[in-house]
Order: structure tokens, then sequence, then C-alpha cells
């Protein structure tokens, strides 16, 4: 007898075609779905056409620290024109134009034009806006280092200004330090109107650095206004120090890691000790007259009383501490300490020494029974320890 099966399903094509037909026919009406959400790009309305500027319409005492910028969105713009007469670029996408830089007391009268995206020229902008009129400036009264000048590895960047800094945090952000290689530092306000900048370690010799200091129109506080631009650069020279010992009554000098020399020195006595901590060398004088009223009176002949005129004196800080030549106490140097806080060398020492310095080499003393203090030095940055002068920084954040 001969009997016949149903057919099997997913062996015939009643089988698995008939399933795999309806499956297919349902993605593809999925994906019809899922494409209907996105319209193609021309079928999209426009973007909004507008015009704007960075200052707002018919604001007054805007502080020129920043450019006037024209903005395009939904489009671009095809003219800017201000007055007075104002200088601008047009960034390559069209959509942004940024001025030269504003002026003080000026009122200005911005017009710009543009197109939207398909062509089509949108609503034009006319807007005015006067930037303030300072009573007072603030000025750069002085750099340190001097633009183009070689330096030594402990010597940080000075600005000081002419008046005190109320918002040290807006004129701090605009001072920028560039080095030729990578090199950690920090600001520190040493006082209102001082910022410095200095390396956590001594610079690395041959670094080249440039200081920008954008300043003209910064609102530094209480109406004082930046009056300039300053830019200036230096180069780190060779490594150079030198480390004083007023126990062993000796000067050693060291270059580029290697113990150049060592000269016999006498320090300050007892009553008016030599202060311990890193120095660094910034002034020299061929003859420096040294005149104290502080030690016993202003009279000649009162102890303590002195009034000299020395050659080859290096300054290495500001409370009278050089390194200078004293024929007179040839005979102590090297044995005991008789100065009134200077560093006594020979003549053919002291000459060697006022030649071989550099401005900004450290000069570092030990032994001695007293620091130094930022309050005793010229440039003390390097008597704060590394974590505390970073704190010292208007825009330190605790990182």
């Amino acid at each position: 007898m001969i009997t016949t099966e149903p057919p099997r399903r997913g062996r015939t094509g009643s089988g698995r075609g008939a399933w795999t037909a309806p499956v297919v026919a349902l993605l593809a009406l999925l994906a019809l779905l899922s494409g209907c959400s996105a319209l193609p790009g021309s079928l999209l309305p426009p973007a909004p056409f507008s015009l704007t500027t960075s200052v707002p319409p018919g604001a007054v005492d805007v502080a020129p620290a920043e450019p006037l910028v024209v903005s395009a969105t939904g489009g671009q713009l095809t003219s800017v024109t201000v007055t007075p007469a104002l200088t601008g670029t047009l960034d390559p996408t069209g959509t942004r134009w940024t001025s030269a830089n504003l002026a003080y007391g000026t009122e200005y009268r911005v017009q710009a034009v543009g197109v939207d995206e398909r062509g089509g020229p949108g609503t034009p902008l006319d807007r005015t806006f006067r930037t303030v009129d300072p009573a007072q400036t603030l000025e750069v009264a002085s750099i340190r280092p001097t633009d183009g000048q070689t330096v030594g590895v402990a010597m940080p960047i000075s600005i000081t200004f002419d008046a005190p800094v109320t918002d040290r945090a807006a004129v701090e952000r605009r001072v920028s330090v560039t080095t030729s290689v990578p090199t950690e530092g920090s600001f520190r306000w040493m006082s209102d109107e001082q910022l410095n900048w200095r390396p956590k370690d001594y610079w690395r010799p041959g670094t080249r650095v440039t200081v920008d200091a954008q300043l003209f129109g910064v609102d530094s506080g209480e109406g004082l206004y930046g009056a300039e631009d300053r830019s200036f650069s230096f180069t780190v020279g060779r490594d150079q120090r030198a480390r004083g010992d007023v126990n062993a009554h000796t000067l050693v000098l060291s270059q580029d890691g290697q113990q150049l020399r060592t000269l016999p020195a006498s320090y300050g006595r007892d009553i008016y000790p030599t202060q311990y901590g890193v120095h660094v060398a910034f002034e020299k004088y061929e003859v420096k007259r040294m005149r104290s009223e502080s030690w016993g009176g202003p009279a000649a002949g009162t102890p303590g009383f002195y009034d000299e005129e020395l050659p080859y004196a290096v300054r290495i800080s500001n409370n009278g501490e050089f390194v200078h030549v004293n024929a007179a106490t040839v005979g102590q140097q090297g044995r005991s300490n008789v100065s009134h806080g200077c560093a006594n060398l020979s003549p053919a020492d002291g000459e060697f020494f006022y030649h071989w310095v550099q401005m900004g080499d450290p000069v570092e003393i030990v032994g001695s029974s007293r620091p130094l203090t930022t309050a005793d030095g010229d440039i003390a940055d390097w008597t704060i320890p590394w974590e505390e002068y970073r704190q010292g920084s208007a825009l330190f954040d605790g990182a």
C-alpha cells in the first residue's frame, strides 16, 4: 500500500519560502517607515538667518580689551562697516568677522549685511555702542628680564605696575609665558603692583622665553584700565651657580654642573649675618658707594657706621647684601666673618666673579643663623616653597 506524507515545513517551497517572504516584507516596511523620519537635506527648512555682535546694542562703558565680533547664523556675511573706521578680518566660512583693537572713549556704529543659506538677502544689522573713557590707566612700570637679555637659570619673570591692581585675576588671565622647551611654572603676585612667574625648578640652559601681556583695555578694578600691550623675550644662558658657606668662609663657583673655583670669602659677623637661602644676582656696579646709617647711627666714627666706595659689587638681595671686593678684609677672607652682611672677596677674586656672573645666577648661602625672606629680597621667589608659590596666583584652583 502506498501512502502520501504531508509536506514537511522548511524542506519544500511551501515550507521555508512560505515563512521567509512575510518576514522580508515586514523588514522592508519598517525600513521605509524609519527612513521617513529624516527628510532629504533639500527638503529641510533653512536655519533662520540672523546677524549678531559680541557687544550688546546700546552698551556703554565697554572695556576695549576684546575685539568686536560680528557673527552670521543661517547664512554668510557679505559686508561689515564700522564707524569710526575699524579694520577687521572675515574667517574662511564667511560667518565671523573680528575687528582690530577698539579705542577708549569712542562711540561705534556697526552695520552689517549678509545672505541666508539659499542666497537670499537677510535682515541687515545696524547698532551702536560706546567704549569706556577711563579717568586713569594702568601702565607697566618695569619688566625683568629686559627684552633680549640673557640671564641665569634662577631669574624669575617680573612685571611691575604703576598702580595697585584690584582685579588680579583679570590681569593675570591676559599674561602668557611661552617657552621653547616644556617648562612647568606659575605666576605669583608678590604685591598688588608686582606679578612674577618662575619655573618650578631652575630654567634649562638655552631656553627661549616670550612674555606676552595683552593688557590694553583690561578692567583691573577700581576704574583702572590697562594702557598698553607689552611683550618681551629673553634667553637662559649657561648654568652657573655660586654657593657661599659662611662657616667654611668660601664661595664655590660651578658651571654646567662642574666645580670651577673655590674663592676665600668673609661673610657677615654674628650681629649682621649674611642671610641663608637662594639669592639671585641682579645688579652690577664697577664701583658702588656703600653707606650705612643703620649700624649705630649716622655720624662717622659711630660703631657700625661705614661710608665706602667698593669695586666690583654684585647685588644679590635688596637688603644691602652684595658680593664685592674688599681689600681691607683679605686677611680674614677664608678664615673669619667680619662684614656687615656682604660677601667680601679679594681684588683678583672679586674682579673674576664680577665678570663671570650673569644676572639671574643663583647665589645660595648656607650655614647662617638668619633666613632670607620675601621682605628682604628684591628677587625672593626661591625663598617660597613651590606649592605655596603656586597658591599666590590669582587663578590658582587647587589642582
